[in-house]
């Protein structure tokens, strides 16, 4: 008996939360209030296009697209178009990291050099910390943002906005250049800095240099491993990375909005090499909202067989890949013609994906925007019916046990009893009460429900009971 309590006991960690929810479909209203949104924002940040999905559980709840890929040929956008990822590639730069690890291929505290030993910023001295792979994952290595071998490229995108040269294409370092820039790179920051909730020193180079060691260890290519083990068995068959910027109706155009003359320009062909880890990938809408999906799913073999549920909650708790926004876990995407986002929630199992073919757009505000029209929608509802919370609760991986009857329209706990005198539960929050008090000590009461508005769980005591 005891050690099946303390199996459900771990179960229901996973599984509750501190409401109920309930599965609704979006109202007209809401549906309404997100075209008028993307219409506006689409008007205010100058895009030829925007793509929404929005995402619940398992199922797009809303997806659409406003304006078009190519201004000049006046194709529309759709959710099957391909759009330039740019650095929400690096999420799934994270998830190849994490397969290796579940594979057993590699260490989350390897060292960089194992796989790259052209990396030569830790020093020669062998007293010096090593910089590790979950330190380029999370944005702790302290490396600079990009590597000095992305001159040029920088000089490509300063000319082709401020002078509006000719440029045919903009490059990011070839591989061969960025690995030997590798061997005279200094840290910008200490290891591990400690920055305020949210913020880290963001690494292109760092990425660059992931992806470099994940495919060593993998002994494969890097794009090829993305697409085989990722973008495929999660039915993600419209993304793709190119050597060359692609071409076809199906591809979005990337453009930039000139304030001055109040016209686009179509910005110049994107060359990722060495940076293909870090903003390589091109994916669709509809390709997005699946992987926004996958990190929800909690029983599905078929996901675990991707990257098991541990190991996307790692994800998610240590910000590798992602950047926290509580309640939210995001990345964006951006470079020169492409802006994107994703956004997504795992407690209420919402989430979405903003594709753009534009220079600037200002996602938070965007996402202010789409929160509060989902929250209401989904916000987990309070248990208002007191007789859900009574009922017999076993300690968790204990003998004792305890009970909460209902009198009168108030709730009782037998805990205590003979002890202390009856007195009635208070309640002071939703599925919070709080019981007798002396001397400003009282002992608090927190129920929770599962999904089905079922309560299961009493924190009580600074210990776990289960319901029976």
């Amino acid at each position: 008996m005891l050690q099946i309590l303390l199996v459900l006991a771990a179960n229901l960690i996973l599984m509750l939360s501190a409401f109920c929810q309930s599965k609704v479909p979006l109202p007209d209203s809401t549906v309404l209030a997100l075209r008028k949104g993307m219409t506006g924002f689409q008007n205010r940040y100058h895009s030829p296009s925007v793509v929404l999905a929005i995402v619940h559980e398992d199922q797009i709840i809303f997806g659409e697209a406003t304006g078009y890929l190519d201004i000049s040929q006046q194709i529309p956008a759709n959710l099957d178009a391909q759009y330039s990822l740019q650095s929400l590639t690096k999420v799934f730069t994270a998830t190849m990291f994490m397969q290796l690890i579940q594979q057993q291929k590699l260490r989350l505290d390897d060292p960089v050099k194992k796989y790259v030993p052209e990396f030569k910023a830790d020093g020669q001295s062998a007293k010096q910390a090593q910089t590790t792979l979950l330190q380029l994952a999370t944005h702790t290595s302290g490396l600079p943002r990009n590597s000095p071998a992305d001159i040029q490229f920088t000089k490509q995108i300063d000319r082709w906005i401020l002078a509006q040269s000719p440029e045919k294409a903009i490059e990011a370092a070839p591989k061969k250049a960025f690995l030997q820039s590798l061997a005279s790179i200094p840290k910008e920051y200490p290891d591990y800095q400690l920055l305020s909730y949210g913020n880290r020193h963001y690494s292109n180079l760092g990425y660059s240099l992931l992806g470099i060691a994940l495919e060593r260890a993998a002994n494969t290519d890097y794009a090829d491993y993305i697409i085989k083990r990722i973008c495929q068995p999660l039915q993600m068959n419209n993304s793709a990375f190119y050597a060359e910027s692609p071409t076809g109706k199906g591809v979005a155009k990337g453009y930039f909005y000139d304030e001055a003359t109040h016209d686009f320009r179509q910005v110049p062909v994107f060359k990722p090499n060495s940076s293909l880890p870090a903003a390589g990938l091109y994916a669709s809408a509809r390709d997005i909202a699946k992987f926004i999906s996958f990190q929800f799913q909690t029983n599905s073999t078929k996901a675990d067989q991707v990257l098991s549920q541990k190991n996307r909650a790692m994800m998610q708790a240590f910000n590798i890949g992602w950047k926290p926004a509580y309640p939210y876990l995001v990345h964006e995407g951006a470079m020169l013609g492409y802006r994107c986002e994703l956004v997504f929630n795992p407690d209420l199992k919402i989430g979405w994906v903003v594709l753009t073919n534009t220079t600037e757009f200002d996602f938070s505000r965007l996402n202010t925007y789409i929160s509060g029209l989902l929250q209401p929608v989904f916000s987990s509802k309070p248990v208002s019916d007191l007789t859900k919370f009574t009922g017999t609760y076993q300690l968790a991986g204990g003998n004792d046990s305890l009970r909460i009857g209902l009198k009168e329209g108030k709730l009782y706990s037998s805990y205590l009893a003979g002890v202390l005198p009856e007195s009635s539960l208070e309640e002071t929050g939703t599925g919070h009460f709080r019981g007798p008090g002396k001397s400003g000590y009282s002992i608090s009461y927190e129920f929770i429900a599962n999904s089905t508005c079922e309560v299961m769980v009493l924190n009580m005591g600074q210990l776990m009971w289960i319901r029976r």
